[in-house]
C-alpha cells in the first residue's frame, strides 16, 4: 500500500523533511553540530517519512546496520531491506534537537501522530506505538509479542514457533512449515497429481519463505524450501510441496532433494498477491509497492 500526503491530509512533511541526507558521512558531521538529543526522520527517496526516532549519538544510524545484520522481522527492517534490494538509499533528515531529553520527546509524538502509523491505517510511518518514553499505544502486533500467545497446540516448542508464525500470514488447520529434526525430514518434491488447485495455504507457504529469506515476489523468483524461524531452520513441507508443483503455482528450480529451490511462476505471483493481498506483502518488504 503506498501512502500519500493527499490521501491523508498530511503534507505537513513536505516542508519539514527537505534536508535529507543520504550518506552516514553526512550524517554524522550533522549529528556533531547538533544538541545532544535529536528527533529523526527516516525517508524514501521520494521523501515519504517511513519512521520517526528520538535518539543521541549515531542512533539514527543503527537501523540499517540492524537491518543488515540480524534476521529479525519487523516492518520497518523490512522496508529498509527491501530498499537496499531496488539500490534505493535511507534518506536521513536530523528533525529538530534539544537540550531536553523530555522535549526531544515530545516532539519524536507530535511527528508521529502528524504523519500517521501504518498499522492503523493512519499513514506511511511503521512505528508500532506513539513514541516518547515508554511504550504508548502499541499496535496489535506489539501486544501480541507480549501476551505471547501461541497458535496451535503442538507439544515442543519449535513446532509452536512455527504455528504461530504462520498464523500472521494464513490461519489453516495444518501449518505448511515444519521445523527440521526427527519428526519431519524433507523428502522429495514432484507433482504427485495431474491438477490441483492453488491455495491460500500454497500462497502463505510461499510467502513464508520469500519473506523469512529476503526475496522480493515476483514472476520468477526463486524461492527457497528452507527458511529460518526465530533461529530454528524449518522446511516446506513435503504434501505441501508436492501440492505447489501438482497446482502450477511454483516449478523446481533446483531438484536437490529436501533442500529444493522453487520458481514462482506467473499465475502463482497472481494467487499470492491476490489471496494474501499487496498490503501485507509490501509491510513484509517482499512485494515492491505500486508506483501511482
Amino acid at each position: 500500500m503506498k501512502f500519500t500526503g493527499r490521501k491523508f491530509g498530511v503534507t505537513a512533511w513536505i516542508p519539514l523533511l527537505q534536508n535529507r541526507l543520504t550518506n552516514a558521512s553526512g550524517v554524522r558531521a550533522a549529528l556533531t553540530k547538533s544538541r545532544p538529543h535529536y528527533v529523526y526522520v527516516l525517508c524514501r527517496s521520494d521523501g515519504t517519512p517511513f519512521y520517526v526516532g528520538k535518539g543521541v549519538g549515531n542512533r539514527c544510524l543503527q537501523h540499517e546496520a540492524e537491518a543488515r545484520n540480524t534476521e529479525r522481522l519487523t516492518h520497518k527492517l523490512n522496508v529498509i531491506r527491501a530498499m537496499a534490494r531496488r539500490g534505493e538509499p535511507v534518506h536521513y533528515c536530523i528533525e529538530s534537537a534539544f537540550e531536553n531529553e523530555t522535549e526531544a520527546h515530545a516532539r519524536e509524538r507530535y511527528l508521529i501522530a502528524l504523519f500517521g502509523r501504518h498499522d492503523q491505517r493512519r499513514g506511511p510511518l511503521t512505528n508500532q506505538t506513539d513514541g516518547g518514553e515508554g511504550a504508548s499505544n502499541p499496535s496489535e502486533e506489539s501486544r501480541e509479542k507480549r501476551r505471547q500467545s501461541l497458535w496451535g497446540e503442538a507439544e515442543d516448542e519449535e513446532r509452536r514457533i512455527a504455528n504461530r508464525w504462520f498464523q500472521a500470514l494464513c490461519q489453516v488447520k495444518s501449518v505448511p512449515i515444519k521445523a527440521l529434526g526427527a519428526r519431519f525430514k524433507p523428502e522429495r518434491l514432484y507433482a504427485n497429481r495431474s491438477s490441483f488447485a492453488q491455495s491460500e495455504r500454497q500462497a502463505a507457504a510461499l510467502a513464508a519463505s520469500a519473506i523469512a529469506n529476503r526475496i522480493l515476489i515476483e514472476p520468477g523468483a526463486f524461492i527457497p524450501r528452507h527458511l529460518k524461524v526465530d533461529g530454528v531452520a524449518m522446511a516446506i513441507e513435503n504434501g505441501a510441496g508436492r501440492d505447489m508443483l501438482s497446482s502450477g503455482i511454483a516449478t523446481l528450480a533446483d531438484t536437490t532433494v529436501g533442500y529444493e529451490t522453487l520458481a514462482l511462476t506467473p499465475s502463482g505471483y497472481q494467487t499470492i498477491i491476490s489471496m494474501l493481498g499487496r498490503g501485507m506483502l509490501e509491510d513484509a518488504g517482499v512485494l515492491a509497492p505500486l508506483v501511482l
